[in-house]
């Protein structure tokens, strides 16, 4: 045992939120808490709008309402890999807030020492997802309430030293969302040079098929049988990677990643990725596209994809299109399914594609190219920093 372990609820009261029922609700009075109040480590009441009544507020549910400072969590329905995010402090500004099912919050027992968001950080740490995935065996989304905080045990230090590293992280976490922030500014200045360059212009349209010199639809009907009989895919690096939506999406293919051997490889020789490619996600995120990088190894395409090789066309420009308004509104009318989302090559081969001449599409590319550079810079130093606070968690929390 380290030392410096102490059971969580002999520093910090926590509570869980009560189960108030549907019934209860109202238009207006004190506003509830819900899991989905908690967006990217931060408490935002703008997207939802239950309430219940003055009265029950400050009657049967007194007990609950929020004060300044109170840390919440969400405790079920939610994934371990995006824990972290779902937490967030009450401002005043948010006052009166009742909490409500399916969210926990904490406070100090004693300010003098315990500094709350050094708990928030320990929070994000891997000593916490330890404790929990240990509590929580075979569940593949997290349900936890005081009864399992009761057991866990948290890194603890003196105030002194608690606010010291609070300092650190806050300074650390301040430079990423700086950086984070100078990215979604560079993402925009792309879309907003699209807007100018080719919006409410008297472009003809052409349809998607005649700009695709190779398109592979895996995972559909009949084929997807065959895939899963030919597919062993491994967790161990062998000759070819498999690419994955999960990797496109994280941009992030050292990580997760599954891997095939040099036959299976070539058995799925229709299926060899090589970069620049468009890959679109065909079930669940369906519509949802990149464009593939250049990886330094054999790269085949995984299951429930769709991979378009563009021909007579700027792929920077097609893809900058696919990604408009008019290219998302095109694809949201053409995913099917109430429950599980999906779209078809066929859907794909009928998109009409807006057609300016290949030297504007250039031009574009080519300011694309200058603001690519930059964000490769600002990225960067993000996974610098990030490695750095990484580091600084696994130093401070274990």
């Amino acid at each position: 045992m380290n030392k410096n372990e102490k059971y969580i609820n002999d520093y910090l009261f926590f509570q869980e939120g009560p189960g108030v029922r549907n019934y209860q609700y109202t238009t207006s009075g004190v506003k509830l808490l819900n899991v989905s109040n908690l967006v990217d480590g931060e408490l935002d009441l703008s997207n939802s709008n239950r309430y219940i009544s003055d009265e029950e507020a400050n009657g049967k549910y007194k007990h609950f309402l929020c004060d300044v400072g109170d840390l919440i969590i969400a405790s079920s329905g939610i994934k371990a890999d995006y824990f972290d995010k779902k937490m967030g402090f009450v401002k005043e500004e948010m006052l009166p807030l009742c909490m409500n099912t399916s969210t926990i919050r904490f406070k100090p027992l004693n300010e003098t020492e315990m500094n709350i968001k050094y708990f928030m950080y320990y929070l994000k740490s891997s000593h916490f997802r330890k404790q929990l995935e240990y509590n929580l065996t075979g569940s593949a989304q997290l349900n936890f309430g005081p009864s399992h905080l009761k057991k866990m045990k948290f890194i603890y230090h003196d105030i002194s030293r608690q606010n010291k590293i609070v300092e650190k992280l806050d300074s650390i976490s301040k430079m990423i969302n700086t950086k984070k922030e100078q990215l979604s500014k560079l993402d925009e200045l792309i879309k907003s040079q699209f807007v100018e360059m080719f919006d409410n212009k008297d472009f003809p349209y052409v349809k998607f098929k005649e700009y695709m010199e190779r398109c592979v639809d895996i995972g559909s009907n009949g084929a997807n049988a065959i895939v899963m009989e030919h597919y062993n895919m491994t967790d161990e690096k062998d000759y070819a990677m498999v690419i994955r939506f999960t990797n496109l999406n994280s941009g992030d293919f050292e990580k997760d990643v599954k891997y095939l051997n040099k036959d299976d490889y070539e058995f799925f020789s229709k299926s060899k990725v090589y970069g620049d490619e468009i890959i679109f996600c065909k079930i669940g995120s369906a519509g949802m596209n990149y464009i593939m990088p250049r990886l330094d190894m054999p790269v085949t395409l995984g299951l429930n994809q769709i991979m378009v090789t563009p021909k007579d066309i700027n792929t920077r420009y097609l893809y900058e299109y696919i990604n408009s308004y008019e290219g998302k509104k095109y694809i949201n009318n053409n995913i099917n399914g109430a429950v599980t989302k999906t779209i078809t090559k066929h859907a794909l081969w009928e998109f009409p594609i807006k057609t300016p001449p290949i030297e504007l599409q250039n031009k574009f590319a080519q300011i694309v190219e200058q603001i690519d550079k930059q964000k490769f810079e600002f990225e960067n130093s993000l996974k610098k920093l990030e490695e750095l606070q990484a580091s600084l968690m696994q130093e401070y929390f274990g």
